[in-house]
C-alpha cells in the first residue's frame, strides 16, 4: 500500500482512501498498518470512526435510471466531491459535511448500479474512486492491472462487471490499459457525449476546457460520439500518433496527426514543447495551478518555443522557468500572473 501523511486527514477525506476503504469492509483479512497506525496516534480515533461509519453507511442498490437522470446524477457526484474537499486543516465535526459525502457516494454506487445492471449472484462489481487538487498528480494501479496517472484537478471513477471495464473521468488522464485473456472492454466516458473504447493501449483524455482532445500513443482505439441534439453522432478509430478534437459546444470534432510524446509527457513529470506559446503556457497554468495568465502585451503571443523541461508541481516554480523560457517577467496578485516584457 501507498503510506501516506493519515495526520492531516480529516473523516471524509480518509473515507475516500482506496486502503482505508479496504481495511474497513474485509474486517477478516489482518491489516497491521491501520491497527499499527492507531495504537501510534489513539488521538485520531473520533476522526478514524467518523471515516468508518462513512465507508460502512454505503449500501448497494438496483435502480433504473434514464440517460437524463443518469447525467443529473453524476453532476451531484462530481458537484458533491468539490463541496467536502476541505479549504484548510481545521478541527469540525464530521456532522457537517457527512451527509453531503454519504450522499455523493450513495448517489455514485447507485449509479453503477443502474448503469451496469450488476446482480449481485452473478457479477462482481469493483468500484474505484480517486481525485486530484491544483497542483499534483496521482498514479493509480486499477484492479485489472491497467495504470492510469490523473493530471491535477481531476476525478476518476472505475468499475467493472463480467462484461466491461469502465470509467468515468472528468479531467485529465494517461492510460495503460492491460489487456485481458477474455478480451474485455475497456471503456472511457466523459461528460460531453464522447466515449472511448480500447482493448488494450496507451491514450490521454483531457476534457478540461472548450474542447475534449484524445491523443493515441500505442495500440488502436474506437471514440463513439453521441449528439443528438446536434446531429453528429459518430464512430471513428485513431491510430498511433493521432489526435481527435471535440469541440463541447457545437459537437465539432477534427483528426490530426501530430507528436503523441508532446501531449503524454507529463505523466513521467516532463513538459514538452513543439512550437509552444505563451497562450499554450497559460492553458497548462490555469489546468495544473488555476492561475491565470494575464499578457500585457499581446505581441508575446507570437513567440515560440521548442524542447522540455521538468514539470515542478509549485506554481512559483513552474512560472520561474517559464519567465526563463520565454524570457519575460511576471508579477503574482492571488490567483492572477501579470506577464511583461523584459
Amino acid at each position: 500500500m501507498t503510506v501516506r501523511n493519515y495526520l492531516s486527514y480529516t473523516a471524509s477525506e480518509l473515507a475516500m482512501d482506496e486502503d482505508f476503504q479496504d481495511w474497513v469492509l474485509h474486517p477478516g483479512q489482518q491489516n497491521l498498518f491501520w491497527e499499527t497506525w492507531l495504537q501510534q496516534h489513539p488521538e485520531k480515533e473520533s476522526i478514524v470512526n467518523d471515516a468508518r461509519q462513512l465507508v460502512q453507511g454505503i449500501r448497494f442498490r438496483a435502480y433504473s435510471l434514464t440517460t437524463a437522470d443518469k447525467e443529473q446524477l453524476w453532476e451531484a457526484v462530481w458537484n458533491g466531491l468539490e463541496e467536502t474537499e476541505p479549504t484548510a486543516p481545521a478541527a469540525i465535526s464530521w456532522w457537517k459535511y457527512a451527509w453531503k459525502y454519504a450522499a455523493v457516494l450513495l448517489l455514485g454506487i447507485a449509479l453503477g448500479a443502474a448503469w451496469w445492471g450488476i446482480q449481485a449472484a452473478r457479477h462482481r462489481q469493483t468500484l474505484l474512486s480517486s481525485y486530484t487538487r491544483l497542483g499534483e498528480t496521482k498514479a493509480l494501479q486499477l484492479p485489472d492491472g491497467s495504470t492510469v496517472t490523473l493530471n491535477a484537478d481531476s476525478r476518476l471513477l472505475y468499475a467493472v462487471t463480467g462484461d466491461a471495464r469502465e470509467v468515468w473521468l472528468d479531467g485529465e488522464a494517461f492510460f495503460q490499459v492491460k489487456h485481458t485473456t477474455n478480451a474485455q472492454q475497456f471503456v472511457v466516458h466523459t461528460y460531453d457525449n464522447l466515449n472511448v473504447e480500447v482493448l488494450g493501449t496507451q491514450f490521454n483524455v483531457n476534457s478540461k476546457g472548450k474542447n475534449i482532445v484524445v491523443v493515441l500513443q500505442q495500440g488502436s482505439i474506437l471514440l463513439n460520439i453521441t449528439a443528438p441534439r446536434q446531429g453528429k453522432a459518430a464512430a471513428l478509430y485513431l491510430q498511433p500518433g493521432e489526435m481527435l478534437t471535440y469541440n463541447k459546444a457545437d459537437g465539432d470534432y477534427s483528426k490530426k496527426s501530430v507528436a503523441a510524446n508532446t501531449y503524454t509527457s507529463w505523466h513521467t513529470g516532463r513538459l514538452t514543447m513543439e512550437d509552444y506559446t505563451l497562450r499554450d503556457a497559460a492553458a497548462f497554468m490555469q489546468q495544473v495551478f488555476g492561475k491565470k495568465l494575464i499578457v500585457s502585451d499581446t505581441t508575446l503571443y507570437n513567440d515560440k518555443v521548442s524542447g522540455s523541461m521538468p514539470i515542478i508541481y509549485n506554481p512559483d516554480t513552474m512560472m520561474t522557468q517559464l519567465g526563463k523560457v520565454f524570457r519575460m517577467k511576471f508579477n503574482q496578485r492571488g490567483d492572477e500572473v501579470w506577464i511583461h516584457k523584459k
